[in-house]
């Protein structure tokens, strides 16, 4: 099963209409980790599920979800209320009472994944603002795909052409 991962458009609202029209139908969720820059009440997110990042103004999103289905249990942020621009370290914190296989964040600009006390932590950059190693791809965002044992992450640029050198596979 397959959910998309994306953040930081900051104002790009073109953009996420691309995305979403892209795979609407094709994954099973799309989350949307905040600094959209938009209303909670835009149609986009009938589709999206979204918190709040720092740069949204509508309290109408939420700070941040647990989320379940038969095939993932996934906590999902922003970033900006647990200060993941300075370490993940806070997050680990939130999350460690939690029963989920993911964790999701934006904020930094910089995409990763990486296993952390037996979770998998995925911040798919932004699609818009890109920071760090790969800012030079102009914007990211990640599929993620979950089979019974493994977790595999696939990293996309804005043409929704994926980066050969950043997929990764994770034991669950």
């Amino acid at each position: 099963m397959d959910y998309l991962i994306i953040s930081d458009t900051h104002g790009d609202r073109q953009i996420l209409v691309d995305i979403v029209n892209h795979y609407q139908g094709h994954v099973k969720s799309m989350f949307y980790n905040g600094d959209s820059e938009l209303k909670r009440s835009d149609e986009l997110f009938d589709t999206l599920l979204p918190v709040i990042g720092n740069m949204d103004t509508d309290p109408m999103f939420p700070d941040d979800r647990d989320y379940q289905d038969k095939y993932l249990k996934l906590y999902q942020t922003h970033g900006h209320l647990v200060h993941t621009e300075l370490s993940l370290n806070h997050l680990r914190e939130v999350v460690a009472p939690k029963d989920v296989d993911v964790v999701t964040s934006g904020h930094t600009h910089m995409l990763g994944a990486e296993m952390i006390d037996g979770k998998l932590f995925v911040n798919p950059g932004s699609i818009s603002l890109p920071k760090g190693t790969y800012a030079y791809l102009k914007g990211t965002y990640a599929l993620l795909s979950v089979e019974p044992e493994q977790f595999h992450v696939q990293f996309y640029t804005r043409d929704m052409q994926p980066v050969p050198e950043l997929v990764f596979e994770f034991n669950r």
